[in-house]
């Protein structure tokens, strides 16, 4: 049914008679949903009828550069058009000196002094997807089939992100965004009036489930798109318009239009838009008579046109499971599946108008075929409960037709058929209905097609080698559902380089992989896994991500290797971390990834660095971090074996020299010095067996013996290196026994030797189970001390024992025990056996309890 005009605002009864108005002038609007089926089966009857001879659709100019290639016969939708342009962003930045820092890059740096602005490049990128029933995609197979003029109309993006986007907005979009559609309080109000969940079903109710010929009366059938646009449209102000950019782009479309006119006043235009922008387009147009463009306007145009030679466009493969709104795509119809399905029974209704079939059966025909794969699907789940068996089928399809009845459908439409999944389906609460049911549900109305672009369509040369690669290393590129792939990365030369291309992509952010399980050699982790697990998926975003790193050359390992400098020189002139530390990781990445002439030149340099650290905390990390590389050599496959073990070597030697950073007394950098420390002890016992690692540990402690005089302010660092001594039998139980009579003497500080007595806990906390010289010294302590000293002393004593397991706990408390005579019994904090008395005793206390509760009004508070 035809929307009624009768009580529209004036504003739009003016524009209904200038839409007819330029039909005389032989421009023909019409007014779109993106996606939409409808719109796309009433925009060929129109097409069909009119026979123009210029097609212009609602997309930036630049497109014309490709229109070759979206009309080439081996383009298989969906598919997008990436738009991507570069804008400089002029950021302050600090003035640097790096000619005292040591770089790691192979390039020489200049000296630079200066405090200026120094521009940074943003690349904004921007999709326009195209399915089979999009309206712009009809328009364009309709105009080559009748050979139709093509001319893409919208502001070239460049401008466009001038207008609607700023530094620190997301960089990528959509160029058909719905946003004021949704947000509408017209729209809302709709939504109340005819009962529905959301504008995607206001949609579907008053436009979807039209009846075919009612579609096909493409006349009503776009005035009443067009109302149902402007009237969202007129929740907007002007301003809000301006700033949003809608009015700067409707301006260089309506000047497209007129000069076409005017250079051609027999032209026959269909205008392909957003219905959106159709209210601005027709009031620019037409104002009693048809407005021409001025000259001035024709020159801004002409200048504006200009700039699509900034932006660049790809033809890249979409696919279902992107273009679906319920998965976050900015505009369109939601589940593509289910309307790819619906557009495919509208061209079959078109070949079968004269046999017996009508668009209601069609509808029927479309609900029993999807409601069948749902089923199916629902059946595959490993937690089928039988609830998709025959009768609840049958029950769903018949449910889904008496609701269409019931709402005044033509036929049952997507919120039909899911309200009916929904009431035979789930047997249960329906909050408490499995998620994995609805993913299920979702992900059969969504599908998840992956389009086709020819072999020969420009593409930047890296995605081309990026996609051949993968396809040579036998990964699934065909759809976008994700895929598990298991790696051999010992036994297998090709896995091993399977492995480090996927460590490649996810270092430069392309998103096509992410790994599950596998030895993590930066950090140390799982070290003896021998496999690797990724989960893989070539999307459109990856395609995009590829496109963009284009611009930094042809080869991923190059782009790679400069990403590493970059960051090296980034922290060289944040000054925010350990330049060692940051080159061994680099080292690690260079290896996973197969950069070997980069990882050759790094380390070569490597030593340059450890002499230029002067942390004993890093050198240590990037000595645990060169042993986890040492591990990983055969995987790996670096040749540069005696290197490492030679830059080893130095790492150590070079952090005996800042041993004398222990003295430092303050408690918390006490504590951080003991973790070194214990670090420090970690990477000497696992030195590989081709270094003299004896000789290395001996010379430690007796670098630390050396120290020892130095650390009468750090009793915590004391007290680790005599546990550890004893540990390491480089110091004898009688000379550990008189290091601690020594700390524990009546003339040492409470504060000190308890921080001692942590030092040694820390460290070994089983000395204070086996040495009695150390729990005898610590009893006299606490005998002598006052009760105020014990608790002052308390919370550190609390955290001293906090050390010990369960196990040991109840070992030292069986030898305390035993040192005062205390039975078993008399440990256990619970009591199992109660005498009469007791029990008196405590039901009177009950009683005087309850009675002084009463007293003060107490008895709510025990009832809340």
């Amino acid at each position: 049914m035809t929307i009624s005009h009768s009580l529209l605002p004036e504003r739009l009864s003016k524009a209904v008679e200038s839409l007819k108005a330029l039909q005389r002038e032989q421009i023909y609007f019409a007014p779109v949903r993106h996606h939409s089926p409808a719109c796309s089966y009433a925009l060929k009857q129109l097409i069909k009828e009119v026979q123009p001879t210029h097609i212009l659709i609602e997309a930036p100019s630049s497109f014309d550069t490709i229109l070759e290639q979206l009309l080439h016969n081996g383009v298989k939708p969906p598919v997008a058009v990436l738009c991507q342009t570069q804008k400089n962003i002029a950021e302050p930045t600090k003035s640097q000196n790096t000619t005292d820092q040591q770089t790691i890059s192979s390039e020489p740096k200049t000296e630079d002094n200066t405090s200026d602005l120094t521009p940074k490049s943003i690349t904004y990128s921007a999709f326009y997807p195209f399915c089979h029933y999009s309206p712009e995609w009809l328009a364009m197979q309709m105009a080559k089939k009748q050979q139709v003029n093509i001319q893409f109309i919208d502001l070239p993006w460049s401008l466009q992100t001038d207008q609607s986007i700023d530094s620190d907005s997301d960089h990528n979009r959509s160029l058909l965004s719905e946003t004021y559609l949704k947000h509408s309080q017209y729209i809302q109000r709709l939504m109340q009036k005819l009962h529905c969940r959301d504008h995607d079903e206001v949609w579907e109710h008053l436009f979807e489930l039209k009846d075919y010929d009612d579609i096909v009366d493409w006349q009503n059938f776009f005035a009443d798109t067009f109302i149902w646009c402007a009237m969202s449209r007129l929740d907007y102000s002007q301003e809000s318009l301006i700033a949003e950019g809608s009015v700067q782009r409707e301006q260089y479309m309506i000047t497209a239009i007129g000069q076409l006119k005017k250079s051609n006043p027999e032209a026959k235009i269909v205008v392909v838009t957003g219905g959106f922008h159709t209210l601005a387009l027709l009031e620019g147009l037409w104002q009693n008579q048809l407005i021409l463009p001025k000259r001035s306007d024709v020159i801004q145009f002409n200048r504006q046109r200009k700039s699509s030679t900034q932006d660049q466009t790809w033809l890249i493969r979409y696919s279902f499971d992107r273009l679906d709104a319920l998965n976050g795509y900015a505009s369109g119809m939601p589940s593509p599946a289910y309307y790819q399905t619906a557009w495919q029974a509208m061209l079959h209704y078109d070949k079968t108008v004269n046999q017996d079939q009508s668009g209601r059966k069609s509808r029927q025909q479309l609900t029993l075929t999807l409601m069948s794969e749902i089923a199916n699907k629902l059946r595959q789940q490993p937690n089928y409960n039988n609830s998709t068996g025959f009768v609840p089928l049958k029950s769903a399809i018949e449910q889904a037709t008496l609701l269409a009845d019931l709402r005044g459908h033509n036929g049952p439409g997507r919120y039909d058929l899911l309200d009916a999944i929904q009431s035979c389906f789930i047997k249960e609460s329906i909050d408490t209905a499995h998620g994995e049911f609805w993913l299920s549900v979702q992900s059969c109305l969504s599908g998840n097609l992956l389009g086709n672009v020819p072999t020969g369509t420009s593409q930047p040369p890296l995605v081309n080698d990026v996609y051949s690669t993968l396809k040579k290393y036998r990964f699934k590129l065909d759809d976008t559902n994700p895929k598990l792939t298991h790696i051999d990365i010992y036994r297998k030369p090709e896995h091993r380089q399977r492995s480090r291309f996927l460590h490649l992509m996810t270092f430069l952010n392309v998103g096509f992989a992410n790994r599950l399980d596998g030895p993590n050699y930066i950090h140390g982790q799982r070290l003896n896994v021998m496999f690797e697990d990724w989960r893989y998926a070539w999307t459109p975003m990856v395609e995009a991500r590829l496109i963009e790193l284009s611009q930094q050359g042809t080869k991923l390992e190059q782009i790679a290797i400069n990403k590493l400098q970059l960051d090296a020189e980034q922290l060289i002139h944040d000054k925010t971390g350990s330049v060692s530390l940051l080159a061994v990781e680099q080292l690690t990445q260079a290896a996973l990834m197969g950069l070997d002439d980069y990882f050759n030149d790094l380390i070569d340099k490597f030593a340059n660095f450890i002499e230029n650290d002067g942390e004993l905390d890093s050198l240590i990390s990037c000595g645990h971090r060169m042993l986890y590389l040492w591990q990983g050599r055969t995987f790996l496959q670096f040749k540069a074996t005696s290197t490492l073990l030679s830059l080893l070597t130095k790492i150590v030697k070079q952090s005996f020299f800042l041993l004398n950073k222990l003295k430092q007394h303050e408690n918390e950098q006490q504590q951080q010095n003991l973790g070194v420390l214990l670090s420090f002890r970690d990477l000497l016992n696992h030195l590989p067996d081709e270094l003299d690692a004896d000789q290395l540990k001996q010379d430690f402690y007796l670098n630390l013996f050396r120290l020892q005089p130095e650390l009468t302010q750090a009793p915590l660092i004391r007290g680790a290196i005599d546990s550890m001594s004893y540990l390491d039998s480089y110091l004898s139980q009688s000379q550990l026994e008189n290091n601690i009579r020594i700390n524990f003497s009546l003339g040492t500080q409470n504060e000190q030797t308890i921080s001692y007595f942590i030092g040694i806990m820390q460290c070994t906390p089983e000395l204070v189970i086996h040495s009695s010289i150390l729990l005898d010294s610590l009893d006299q302590l606490l005998i002598d001390w006052s009760p105020e000293q014990f608790i002052e002393i308390l919370p550190d004593l609390r955290y001293a024992f906090s050390q010990l397991n369960p196990k040991q706990n109840a070992s030292l408390a069986e030898k305390i025990a035993k040192k005062y005579h205390i039975s078993d019994a008399d440990l256990h904090f619970q009591q199992h056996q109660f005498s009469e008395n007791q029990l008196q005793k405590a039901l009177s206390l009950e009683v005087l309890i309850t009675e002084h509760i009463k007293q003060q009004h107490l008895t709510v508070w025990f009832k809340q």
